[in-house]
């Protein structure tokens, strides 16, 4: 039986939609990307929440999986990006995104079907919808519009400490005829291209999940591997968020990280990798570098009740 709490599930759509409504009023060109991220995590933190994956910001030809660790990027006029976050309390999980074009509409389009596919897809899911159904709806109001959508990318549902569990949500008709559960949570998100249906791994993103706990030989990598058990045993988080702790414990003079430094906690996490204990997810663009809009809200049945928790 899936375990969801509907009452902490609605009171966290609330605050992802509040979220969702501050960020967007911080989007304009000249904006580093690494403030938009570091506000939603704040925000999510300084609530005694916990983000249910690291923010995640995706500019142009990129579709999702990008969170940034040194590195930053200044938005430019014309830029389509894609904000993605959530928020998480007691295992339980919000998803949701939305793309904006910065201070222009070259692309209003784009942004109006992939918003309309997810309407459509929200409006149509359902406990006597199939997964495939779903998908036949956001796909055929795409090419109605001229566009396409990303094939090898989909909608999910979501459990309890799982961000990614159980079901796919298709953007198109596969032909997969299972049903939607009475008791569920699904996060729907579309994405719709000018081009190709696909994406590729383009680069590492900065997000890590841990896969495994079994020990490992190397006394630096075994050090940082007990924090990320203790700290991050369940969700996707941040190579930032990893660093940053176990500096703020090496200046605090805490065992077991002192002498520590940037170089040792990469060093421990490229070892942890490479053994398996931890994955680092790909950053995905398209195939053909063209742009893609993506927008995406949880929905959630409980005894074949549905809510819309993350909709404004």
């Amino acid at each position: 039986m899936v375990e969801l709490d509907k009452e902490t599930l609605e009171m966290l759509g609330k605050e992802t939609r509040e979220l969702r409504s501050k960020v967007s009023k911080k989007i304009t060109q000249g904006v580093d990307i690494k403030e938009l991220i570091n506000f939603i995590e704040q925000e999510i933190f300084s609530k005694g929440f916990l983000p249910s994956f690291p923010a995640m910001v995706s500019i142009n030809e990129m579709a999702a999986h990008y969170t940034v660790f040194d590195e930053g990027y200044v938005l430019q006029k014309g830029d389509v990006i894609k904000v993605d976050f959530g928020i998480s309390k007691n295992g339980f999980i919000t998803d949701n995104a939305f793309t904006v074009e910065v201070d222009s509409n070259s692309h209003q389009k784009l942004l109006e079907t992939a918003k309309a596919c997810l309407d459509g897809a929200v409006e149509r899911i359902d406990t006597q919808a199939t997964m495939s159904d779903v998908g036949e709806v956001v796909h055929s109001i795409a090419k109605k519009n001229g566009f396409e959508t990303i094939h090898n990318l989909t909608g999910h549902q979501i459990g309890k400490n799982m961000l990614h569990y159980g079901l796919c949500i298709p953007n198109f008709a596969n032909g997969d005829k299972t049903v939607v559960p009475q008791t569920s949570q699904f996060a729907i998100e579309p994405f719709v291209t000018y081009g190709e249906p696909r994406i590729k791994a383009m680069r590492p993103s900065n997000i890590l999940h841990l896969m495994k706990t079994k020990p490992v030989r190397d006394p630096i990598a075994m050090k940082v591997l007990k924090h990320i058990k203790e700290h991050f045993p369940h969700l996707p988080f941040s190579k930032r968020w990893l660093v940053q702790e176990i500096l703020d414990n090496e200046l605090e003079g805490k065992t077991p990280f002192k002498g520590f430094d940037k170089r040792k906690v990469l060093y421990a996490i490229n070892v942890l990798k490479k053994y398996g204990n931890i994955y680092e997810y790909d950053e995905l663009g398209t195939v053909d570098g063209e742009i893609v809009a993506q927008f995406e809200d949880c929905v959630l049945f409980v005894d074949g009740e549905k809510s819309i928790i993350t909709r404004l």
